[in-house]
């Protein structure tokens, strides 16, 4: 039997609807041996049924907990245990095309680089809409009235390069790293809950010397719920993931950890707070039934006091049950 050299390792993201067809495609388009850890954080019964027994059939490591993750959590302990030379960490709404593997491994065997980021595409059909082609991340600094302040940068590429190329940003929808690097940074910061875990972690990344490398030869396609209505049990996970409570908890510790100023990237930040929450399960959902973008914009917004205090139940409730569950 081949020792892989890499670990795949699948968290969630934000819902759990497309899970079955994200994994499969992995078992069919992977050219190259590989071991697997998948962390289930919560997933319906139909969903945690097939997990299991997809782990039985194909012999991955299925860690299964009870309550919703973080997305950085789950990535902490999926690389518990993990002694391959490289890890891909994937979200469970990716659907892989042929190829997307080894272009991975061939381009960090050439490269050296310690994190490879894929041609990312979004929506339906499958790998034809770019997402994401690479892009910038740092934080630059400047002395204002005697002090020196930080400010982010971030901007995301959307024209694919023909061949592969330096770049400063991965997005958390697929990525290969080398495991050596994810031990020396410490892993993945636990207090980004939400919001710009990507972009915290590659600073951090680049911060500690490490090259990021961006392979337009690698495709892989995420599925947002956002083009479509969500499904009944998504909708607490997707509440909590998109939540006020997570958002505000994230853009805090990227002020507090960077020294960065709150400047307009952040206000730009508070006023955007809850748009994807509410687009999907207001504008998609409840209120779907509207003939208009107009009228559903008009009664998101008369809505928009009331759905902010349910959501904050919502975190509030995770959190009382969250505890519990740790302290048994």
């Amino acid at each position: 039997m081949i020792n892989p050299d890499v670990t795949i390792v699948v968290v969630p993201r934000d819902h759990f609807s497309d899970s079955i067809e994200s994994l499969d495609s992995i078992y069919a388009n992977s050219d190259t041996p590989f071991s697997l850890v998948y962390v289930d954080g919560g997933s319906p019964q139909r969903v945690a049924r097939y997990l299991k027994e997809k782990a039985a059939q194909s012999g991955f490591r299925l860690i299964r907990k009870d309550h919703y993750l973080s997305p950085n959590h789950a990535r902490n302990i999926g690389t518990d245990g993990v002694n391959t030379q490289y890890i891909v960490f994937i979200d469970n709404d990716v659907v892989v095309a042929p190829g997307w593997l080894s272009s991975l491994l061939n381009c960090a065997n050439r490269t050296g680089a310690a994190v490879i980021a894929p041609l990312t595409f979004e929506r339906r059909p499958l790998h034809t809409i770019v997402h994401f082609a690479g892009g910038e991340s740092g934080i630059s600094r400047r002395e204002v009235d005697g002090c020196i302040q930080g400010h982010i940068t971030e901007k995301i590429c959307k024209e694919p390069p023909p061949e592969s190329i330096q770049t400063q940003l991965a997005e958390f929808h697929c990525f290969l790293i080398r495991t050596d690097v994810l031990r020396a940074i410490g892993g993945f910061d636990e207090q980004m809950l939400s919001l710009k875990d990507h972009l915290e972690f590659c600073i951090t990344a680049r911060e500690a010397g490490y090259r990021i490398q961006f392979e337009p030869a690698s495709r892989v396609t995420f599925l947002p719920p956002e083009t479509e209505r969500l499904r009944l049990f998504d909708v607490p996970f997707y509440a909590l993931r998109w939540s006020d409570e997570w958002a505000l908890s994230s853009l805090r510790r990227l002020l507090k950890k960077w020294d960065l100023a709150e400047d307009e990237y952040f206000a730009r930040q508070y006023r955007n707070l809850g748009w994807r929450r509410r687009g999907v399960m207001m504008a998609k959902g409840v209120l779907h039934f509207l003939p208009s973008w107009k009228l559903k914009l008009a009664a998101e917004r008369l809505l928009r006091p009331l759905e902010r205090r349910l959501n904050r139940l919502v975190s509030r409730r995770y959190s009382e049950r969250h505890m519990r569950s740790e302290s048994t």
